[in-house]
């Protein structure tokens, strides 16, 4: 055990003189960095191990003193990494303190000397490999422009909690150029507004050309957003173009017959395609005048109407298969299941069929309750086979209309691509919800990095009151972050994203001059707070794991009462999401590994764990859900379709907002 009186009293003396407490973490983090610049397999016990002598070894030789300069805590650091055999790291540690030793001295201006970082991570050897995919110029912009953000857009004590792993401002590469993270569309929505986008997709008036013209647009928008497209009512989108379509084949076959059977002198063709063009919904009836002359001109033309129709869903199936497939230059959820005419449900079966298995593309069914009532959802066969299909495919999710905090009146709920979701409105009067809206950006909160800093395995017992109010100050700080980002987006000029705002395509964009600012446009999108390790924190504070449920429960309370404060302080869509990328998850863990240890339920594992995994009951599930607005999914693997019926039953049951279910 270390002396923790000698290191709440310790006082660092940085390099310009300037006095500063003393932070462990930094010490671990610094480490890390050193044992991630080499390309070599490490433990992240490897870092807790030398981090706990460098410790040790300042607590032996400095217990009588009241201060120590950061060179000595540097050369601490080499002295234990040499003494460990940890040669390669030691000669990189090394190497980076005579480099910052050299720009420091080139470099008088603080910004300056900050901003040279990003020169020195763009040698070709620390070029990632997870970016291989991307070339090499993309890779250097994204070094520097989030260097640059560091260095000259977010405030210092941000970047200090963000690079020690508390927080994580996401993509701030894209924070110069204003870009926001995601983006919800229903085209009847945006039709009724926007006649030349209508214009646009419907310009040849063909399923192919309608598709071809909205993947078009969606690439030109990927472009303007850096995050992921929603799809919010696709089924009711493709109602009218199919319409047509099908009319046309329609008229196309009815023509054929008419002149092979050699009737064609003895029937008005003008008529026929008056009543056919006059055509609503597949429930109209047609060719009545004609079925009383003729049973078997009845039976033809209802041969030739049923055969319209197969043609047509063949057609869209194919269609629709090709326009999956080419989406592949972003993340794209496919919200799709509530229209109940024939039309509507012909379109859900055919983008069931066509689905296909692709990481960029989610699809979601929108479930409604009555699958629990006497009263049967008129899409329940539907859904059926698009649980058979969830058998083959990885990317099927499930929403379910009819839970409490999705059942919202003259709107449609979705979800994006990893389960986030727009939330109602809270800075207008009607609290309109999802269509031309999204998230602005997202910042992730590490709760388990407070809770190991409060916990029984840390001190002598848990310090829940002081748990709490570093969760408070690390929630302010990321809504710091996160207006510092929002007011960023909105200096930045609907000119400069033509499709996203001067299109319309943002809620009242098409609304802005030449060059207002967008803060009247973006106050309605999301300001996301996300987080995970729920249940490690709960495992971290609490040694019983009878009361575990509890005090998490009292957490996403005290979270949840936190987000809904800053909503009415700022007037804002401040919303709290366990939505959050793998790989900060990950990073989360490493660091706190770093710093603590491998400790049993909390560090001994790759990653931390997605929230929703704090409980194996779905009631507790349903209950993160109703306080997580901003989405949260729910993860299960299954064998059979007896699991598979059993497990949408139970979710619908206890009111889940969505989940996401894969084969095992």
């Amino acid at each position: 055990m270390t002396n923790n009186n000698l290191f709440d009293t310790l006082v660092v003396v940085k390099r310009s003189g300037q006095r500063t407490s003393f932070q462990g973490e930094k010490i671990a983090i610094a480490i890390q960095k050193a044992f991630d610049s080499l390309d070599i397999p490490y433990k992240d016990e490897d870092v807790n191990k030398i981090y706990s002598k460098v410790l040790k070894k300042i607590e032996k030789e400095y217990t009588n003193r009241k201060t120590i300069n950061i060179e000595n805590i540097q050369d601490i650091i080499e002295l234990i990494l040499k003494e460990e055999k940890f040669t390669d790291v030691y000669e990189a540690f090394k190497n980076y303190r005579e480099k910052r030793n050299t720009s420091r001295k080139t470099f008088v201006i603080k910004q300056q000397h900050k901003f040279l970082k990003a020169l020195e991570l763009l040698g070709l050897e620390n070029i990632n490999k997870e970016s291989q995919e991307e070339s090499t110029l993309i890779h250097f912009g994204k070094i520097i422009s989030s260097e640059f953000a560091k260095a000259y857009l977010l405030d210092s004590k941000i970047v200090r909690f963000q690079e020690s792993g508390s927080i994580y401002l996401d993509s701030l590469e894209t924070m110069t150029t204003g870009e926001i993270d995601s983006l919800e569309i229903s085209l009847i929505d945006l039709f009724e507004n926007n006649k030349e986008i209508r214009e646009k997709l419907m310009e040849k008036n063909t399923i192919l050309d309608f598709l071809s013209n909205l993947k078009i647009l969606l690439y030109n928008l990927s472009k303007e957003i850096y995050g992921s497209i929603c799809l919010g009512t696709f089924d009711k989108d493709l109602e009218e173009i199919t319409l047509n379509n099908y009319k046309k084949v329609l008229k196309n076959n009815l023509n054929i017959y008419l002149k092979t059977s050699g009737i064609a002198n003895f029937i008005n063709k003008d008529e026929l395609d008056e009543e056919i063009n006059n055509i609503t919904s597949l429930e109209d009836e047609i060719f009545s005048n004609y079925y009383k002359s003729s049973q078997e001109l009845k039976s033809n033309f209802e041969l030739i109407r049923k055969q319209a129709l197969l043609d047509t869903e063949k057609l869209l199936i194919d269609n629709l298969n090709i326009f999956f497939n080419e989406l592949i230059f972003t993340n794209i959820s496919i919200n799709f299941g509530s229209s109940t005419t024939l039309l509507g449900q012909l379109i859900i079966e055919s983008i069931i069929k066509a689905s296909i298995d692709s990481k960029n593309i989610n699809y979601y069914f929108k479930v409604k309750d009555k699958i629990n009532k006497k009263e049967k959802d008129p899409n329940f066969n539907l859904l059926e086979k698009y649980k058979l299909k969830n058998l083959e495919r990885n990317n099927f999710n499930y929403t379910f209309l009819d839970t409490s905090f999705n059942n919202l009146k003259d709107e449609e709920v979705c979800y994006f691509h990893d389960g986030e979701r727009v939330i109602e409105d809270e800075t207008t009067a009607l609290k309109k919800l999802t269509s031309g809206k999204g998230n602005i950006t997202s910042c992730a909160i590490n709760i388990t990095r407070i809770a190991l800093k409060n916990s029984y395995l840390t001190n002598k017992t848990s310090n829940i009151r002081k748990f709490y109010q570093d969760l408070d100050n690390l929630i302010n700080i990321a809504k710091e972050a996160l207006l510092t980002r929002f007011e960023i987006d909105c200096k930045t000029k609907n000119t400069n994203f033509p499709y996203l705002y001067k299109n319309g395509l943002w809620y009242d964009g098409d609304k802005l001059k030449e060059n207002d600012r967008l803060r009247k446009l973006l106050k309605h999108g999301n300001l996301t707070i996300n987080f995970c390790g729920l249940k490690e924190t709960v495992y971290a504070l609490e040694k019983d794991i009878n009361k575990h449920q509890e005090i998490a429960k009292d957490i996403l309370k005290y979270m949840n009462k936190k987000i809904e404060k800053l909503n009415e302080d700022n007037n804002l869509n401040f919303v709290l999401s366990t939505t959050i990328k793998e790989e900060i998850s990950k990073e989360f863990k490493k660091q706190d590994t770093a710093i603590y240890g491998k400790l049993k339920n909390i560090t001994d594992k790759a990653t931390y764990s997605n929230a929703n995994d704090y409980s194996e009951n779905l009631k507790d599930i349903s209950f993160l859900h109703k306080k997580c607005r901003g989405g949260a999914i729910y993860k299960a693997k299954i064998k059979t379709k007896k699991e598979l019926d059993n497990l949408i039953l139970e979710a619908s049951n206890n009111g889940l907002g969505a989940i996401k279910v894969s084969k095992l």
